[in-house]
């Protein structure tokens, strides 16, 4: 008998019922549309080959309630834990017959050693133009050192899908950040996405990046990877 068809999995999907991928670097907390019980883990890794940093970032998510979602991430640099963040999300709607999912999401960012607390909102559009094409993108703001002297940056996120099979996804995922002084930084990242089962999922790409130094743009290799339950 023929194998039966490759469903693909939720693991690295922004909605449940268009389907339509997730950004590998700035991830939504499980698929839009998300049912209360469901659970990811997931990790993403940046290397810079330059100077040998490694950063990483284990996350849990769970479905709260239907179309609620929490997130709790623990970013490291290497070996050390640097800080904890704890996210939320909420589905506002998908409809399956324009082809698009909307919601948003906000998250906080505590430095375990300073102490020092940012936070991000955004609103969220997902949208299939095609059986193979899609986009999802991000508008907000993140506010730096809340509990001091806060600082505003604007963001927006664009990523743009090619579904070359079931199992293969191509991407192009642009991160901006400006500053209330007008300092413009960004992240560009081409990233591929595989799904190896139904409950894993691989992303890989290559980035270049001003986000941590604007002075210069650091070459960085990327990944995560994704289980869900």
């Amino acid at each position: 008998m023929p194998e039966p068809a490759f469903i693909e999995p939720d693991a690295a999907h922004s909605d449940r019922l268009l389907r339509i991928p997730e950004p590998m670097v700035y991830d939504l907390v499980r698929p839009l549309g998300v049912r209360q019980g469901e659970m990811e883990i997931n990790a993403l890794g940046d290397y810079n080959p330059y100077n040998g940093d490694f950063s990483w970032a284990p996350e849990l998510e769970y479905g709260l309630a239907d179309d609620l979602a929490m997130e709790v991430e623990l970013p490291f640099e290497d070996a050390s834990h640097e800080r904890y963040k704890v996210a939320i999300q909420q589905t506002l709607g998908v409809d399956y017959a324009q082809g698009t999912a909307n919601g948003w999401q906000a998250f906080v960012d505590v430095n375990k050693h300073t102490k020092a607390m940012s936070a991000d909102a955004t609103y969220i559009h997902a949208r299939q133009w095609t059986d193979q094409w899609s986009s999802l993108s991000m508008l907000g703001l993140r506010v730096h050192n809340i509990n001091r002297s806060a600082q505003v940056d604007y963001l927006l996120n664009n990523t743009v899908f090619y579904d070359v099979s079931p199992r293969l996804t191509l991407g192009l995922e642009l991160n901006q950040e400006i500053s209330t002084g007008g300092t413009w930084r960004y992240r560009l990242t081409p990233q591929v996405h595989y799904d190896a089962s139904q409950y894993y999922t691989l992303q890989m790409g290559t980035a270049w990046s001003t986000l941590d130094h604007p002075e210069k743009t650091q070459r960085l290799w990327s990944f995560r990877l994704i289980r869900v339950f």
